[in-house]
């Protein structure tokens, strides 16, 4: 919640410092940077402010379920860090965005894309069905392995 709090925050002191509101595709953005936050810092309940109450992915899995995932998955890996990638973010119509990124995770920090071979991060590309209901949230998602390659 906190790490959710301080993003709302930086949005709204960005906001009003600039006569512009931010496009959705800034918005989206921002939230990714708020769920990889979310994740380094290893909170699952900021995780879950992410992710809308109607959540359901290609198992079947619902918000509840993503959320003891992120939190068995957090008990197991002391640190976690991520570089991102965004590859395309295309809207379906003002409340509806489908996101591609890539997302190399490692236990150690990654200052570049040439620290991922050194780190053996491993590499997932996800492929997110958001909506948005007052803020965007998390409706659908798809992950697989992905080659280091992908974030280039």
């Amino acid at each position: 919640m906190k790490i959710l709090i301080k993003s709302l925050l930086i949005l709204f002191f960005l906001t009003s410092c600039s006569d512009e509101t931010p496009s959705p595709q800034d918005e989206i953005k921002h939230y990714i940077e708020s769920g990889k936050l979310a994740a380094e810092s290893r909170s699952h309940s900021d995780l879950a402010d992410l992710i809308s109450e109607q959540y359901r992915d290609q198992k079947g899995w619902d918000k509840k379920q993503i959320k003891n995932m992120a939190r068995a998955y957090f008990l197991t890996h002391q640190n976690i860090y991520l570089l991102t990638k965004i590859d395309s973010i295309n809207f379906q119509d003002e409340n509806s965005a489908f996101v591609v990124l890539h997302v190399a995770m490692a236990g150690t920090a990654m200052s570049d894309l040439n620290a991922i071979n050194s780190l053996r991060a491993r590499v997932y590309k996800f492929e997110l069905q958001l909506v948005k209901e007052d803020v965007w949230l998390l409706q659908q998602a798809r992950w697989k392995s992905a080659n280091i390659n992908d974030m280039l």
